[in-house]
């Protein structure tokens, strides 16, 4: 099955490119052709597969050929709607730009879910992933499997740690600073209650006390939910400390 970035049309006379990454192939696209990439129609015959370990690797292949030259038009007194003033990009390109980043997300997270579903099953977790939502910058994805706990992890650790691991994967497919979601039987939701109640408790122990409580350490979205809770109690302030991934939130007396 072949994917095709969007904007771009196939030409007769391209030729194929391969490369462990989408950047090596254009790299080699650019050296036999002699162009930069920014003169170079690119398709994306195969976004390939980086397997699980090495295995069931596949490269990434793309077709390639030089841009013709269009000459500039006529300037004339009156602007097109397309144009934009100051340098600023002009709402269809922004939106062009914007359907690309969806078309990249969507690709990257079909293959999420197949890189998830192998790793559970490393793990010995028989695991069903599936997309509940993307956008261009954000994906949330349900894991389904006849044992939530072993997919979840004590306290979430397991599951969080998946959704850094998730990050990074994007990262590599390039959709950069991506938000992941990932949720088994309902887990985020409990988890926000128990993180509320974490939350009163602390305060009563603070105000009991007249010391900081400092909580264990949780990911930014648990540590957010927190901040944001308390922000506007009136004995309390919250601030964050530690390095990632043991960062932690202190509840200390105003």
């Amino acid at each position: 099955m072949k994917f095709s970035l969007p904007f771009f049309s196939r030409g007769k006379s391209m030729s194929e490119y391969q490369g462990k990454t989408y950047q090596d192939a254009v790299l080699k696209a650019q050296q036999d052709l002699n162009k930069p990439q920014a003169e170079l129609t690119i398709t994306v015959v195969d976004p390939g597969r980086r397997g699980l370990f090495g295995l069931g690797a596949r490269p990434v292949k793309i077709e390639a050929v030089v841009k013709k030259v269009v000459e500039p038009a006529t300037p004339t007194l009156s602007s097109s709607p397309e144009e934009a003033p100051d340098g600023q990009l002009s709402p269809a390109e922004i939106a062009a730009r914007h359907e690309q980043n969806l078309h990249r997300m969507s690709a990257a997270a079909t293959k999420l879910v197949d890189y998830l579903e192998q790793a559970y099953r490393a793990l010995g977790v028989d695991v069903s992933a599936t997309v509940q939502s993307s956008g261009a910058k954000d994906v949330t994805i349900e894991l389904n499997a006849p044992t939530p706990g072993r997919v979840i992890g004590y306290h979430g650790r397991r599951i969080n740690a998946f959704e850094v691991l998730s990050v990074a994967f994007l990262n590599y497919q390039g959709v950069k600073d991506a938000q992941v979601t990932l949720d088994s039987e309902g887990y985020r939701a409990k988890r926000a209650q128990t993180i509320t109640r974490i939350g009163e408790r602390a305060v009563t122990d603070v105000i009991a006390s007249g010391q900081a409580v400092f909580l264990d350490p949780m990911p930014a979205r648990e540590r957010k939910l927190l901040h944001k809770q308390l922000e506007d109690n009136p004995n309390v302030k919250t601030y964050s400390q530690g390095r990632e991934p043991f960062r932690s939130v202190v509840i200390a007396p105003k």
